[in-house]
Formats: structure tokens, sequence, C-alpha cells
């Protein structure tokens, strides 16, 4: 497992340790939650949306990303926050705790798929007309 995936994982933890043990009226306790609300749950799901590894290359990907990580971030918030309001039982606290569940089961549990609907890997000079098909003699002409 990679650190960014622990990273990920723990990130609602401390959100919640800092919304938890900080004064209320403290800027930071409010950066720290608006952070991880923006940004952790959203990129945790976003390892889901695309199958395989993802290279940054270029800014659109990134940025691609980074809306995707977003918007996602907010639909989560959204699913976690409106049964809560609904049922009268919402805190931050409490939906902090859901949020950093989720995160950090999204973060932990490996890709869907795994490594399945990879594609073999061939020679760049290969040509795919005389790759081997398995079979031992050519096929009959008709």
């Amino acid at each position: 497992m990679t650190t960014t995936r622990w990273g990920l994982a723990l990130s609602g933890w401390v959100a919640l340790a800092v919304v938890t043990l900080l004064p209320d009226a403290l800027v930071l306790r409010a950066v720290v939650a608006t952070a991880f609300l923006l940004v952790c749950p959203g990129l945790a799901a976003s390892r889901w949306a695309r199958p395989g590894r993802r290279r940054f290359t270029d800014r659109t990907a990134v940025l691609e990303t980074g809306v995707l990580a977003l918007t996602l971030s907010l639909s989560a918030a959204v699913l976690v926050v409106e049964p809560l309001f609904l049922s009268g039982t919402f805190t931050v606290t409490r939906a902090l705790l859901a949020l950093a569940a989720i995160t950090s089961v999204l973060a932990l549990l490996p890709r869907p798929g795994g490594d399945r609907h990879r594609e073999p890997e061939t020679a760049p000079d290969a040509d795919p007309s005389t790759a081997d098909t398995g079979r031992s003699e050519p096929p009959a002409a008709e």
C-alpha cells in the first residue's frame, strides 16, 4: 500500500480529532474540517471511478481528477448529512465520523477488478498478424 492511500485513510480521523479536541472558534478547526470535507472522501471514491493507474502527465488529468474528487466529496457529504438532519441527530462530530469511516474503507480496499482488466503487454515492435495465437499449425484455407 502506498503512503498516499494510508494518508487518505487517516485524514478523516485527523480531521475528527481536530474538530473534537480544539476550541469551537479556532480557525484551524474550520480549515482542517473544510479541507477534509472537500477533498478526501471524493479522492478516495475516485479510485473506484477509474480502473488502472493514472499518470499525471498533463494539467488536464490533474484538473479532471480534482473536479471529480470535489464533486464526489460534496455528494458523499450530502448523502451522509441528509439522513442525520432528517432524523434530528445531526452533529458535526457524527457527520465527520461517518465520512472518516467511508473514506478509510474506500482508501484501504483494493481497487475493484484488481489487475484483471489490464491488457497483456506486447513488445512495441510486435506485429499483431504474426503474434502467437497458441495454435500448433496454421489455419486451413477454405
